[in-house]
């Protein structure tokens, strides 16, 4: 049980391939920012591993495969008795410098208490990379229709040059990005598709697709999908693994629609009355999946042996629970973004027409899912 229990610790301790690409995008860029500031000329003498993942907040082993990448293009090399030297001065973007970035969004990212929100995960990592490019990130937060016109006007007063839109949970959105587009600066709308600007989003129907995959590979068969219906992303969801199942020859699954916020007294109710016809039920979301996963510990059912859990996002919030999990970064997501809109500002000729960019979702397989055992299973 010991050697069970450690090798759970370890595989949660691991990063995604999408993890461990963008932390070592991070520390290059921190590392190349802080030699530039220290004006380090060849020869100059790096800090150690250990050192710059204790600086950075960045695994050890993201920090040896960064600078595995640097040795390899020649900026660094490695000196007999003497260490890591710089090999090559490195150079920053200088196009940068000056640039206003606006960030808009519906949460207060700037209050401290709201470090965990998804528009604080999403700047979380991009303002310290535009700062160190000499630009400054400048939050405006939406509370209201007529907040938002004097949002508009505030943008024109403080000469902002480009602007990254977080409003796709409000009802207004494509009214605000029509607002926004109107002042004729690059843009770019996270997690809202839109005719207007670039977006950057993740793939509803992946997530729905690879969560289905998961559960008929484990040989579920007698599973149920708790969805939020009135949501489009949820729809989109559920659509997706209903797909999944007619495109393998398998019936549809059954579904449990909740409203949103769920009522946990609901969700009780459905573990008591239906869940032992299940073997595995698929949430939209991580809340909703914790939610189930609670309740069905508090009526004494076993998870996974008896009934599989999986949810979606990869909420920083709920990881405690080692869900199963379709993991969506927001620190990604706020990067790509970011990057999307550096390429508009550095080449300003090279714009075209409004883009969707759909971001990878990987499965993230944790301790509430496992292969379904036949006799478990309800034949009826």
């Amino acid at each position: 049980m010991a050697t069970s229990t450690s090798k759970a610790k370890r595989r949660r301790k691991a990063l995604t391939a999408v993890e461990m690409a963008q932390a070592r995008k991070l520390c290059r860029e921190r590392l190349l920012s802080d030699l530039h500031e220290q004006e380090a000329s060849t020869g100059t003498p790096l800090p150690g591993e250990r050192a710059l993942s204790e600086n950075y907040g960045i695994p050890l082993s993201v920090v040896r495969a960064t600078l595995g990448e640097l040795k390899s293009e020649g900026i660094i090399t490695s000196v007999p008795r003497g260490g890591v030297r710089l090999a090559a001065k490195p150079e920053l973007p200088k196009s940068l410098a000056g640039i206003k970035v606006a960030f808009v969004g519906y949460m207060e990212v700037t209050n401290p208490d709201s470090r965990q929100t998804r528009p604080a995960v999403v700047c979380a990592g991009l303002e310290r990379i535009l700062n160190e490019q000499g630009g400054t990130l400048q939050f405006f937060n939406i509370w209201g229709v007529e907040d938002f016109r004097r949002i508009v006007e505030d943008i024109r007063q403080k000469q902002i040059e480009a602007i990254l839109y977080n409003g796709s949970d409000h009802t207004s959105s494509e009214q605000e990005l029509q607002a926004l587009s109107e002042l004729g600066l690059p843009m770019v709308a996270i997690e809202k598709q839109t005719s207007l600007c670039d977006s950057v989003a993740f793939d509803n129907v992946r997530i729905g697709r690879i969560a289905a995959e998961h559960v008929l590979e484990l040989g579920h068969r007698d599973v149920c999908v708790l969805e939020f219906p009135e949501y489009e992303w949820s729809d989109t969801r559920v659509r997706s693994i209903r797909e999944e199942f007619r495109r393998r020859g398998q019936p549809e699954p059954d579904a449990m629609a909740f409203g949103y916020l769920p009522d946990q007294a609901e969700v009780r109710e459905f573990v008591r009355s239906r869940a032992a016809a299940y073997s595995a039920c698929v949430a939209v979301n991580d809340e909703l999946a914790a939610l189930l996963l609670a309740e069905a510990r508090a009526e004494g059912i076993p998870v996974p042996e008896d009934l599989s859990i999986i949810g979606a996002d990869d909420r920083l919030d709920k990881r405690h629970l080692n869900l199963t999990t379709v993991q969506r970064s927001d620190l990604e997501l706020g990067l790509a973004a970011y990057e999307i809109l550096k390429q508009t500002l550095l080449k300003p000729e090279t714009r075209r027409k409004p883009t969707l960019h759909l971001l990878e979702c990987p499965l993230i397989v944790r301790e509430t899912t496992a292969p379904c055992q036949p006799k478990e299973r309800n034949e009826g």
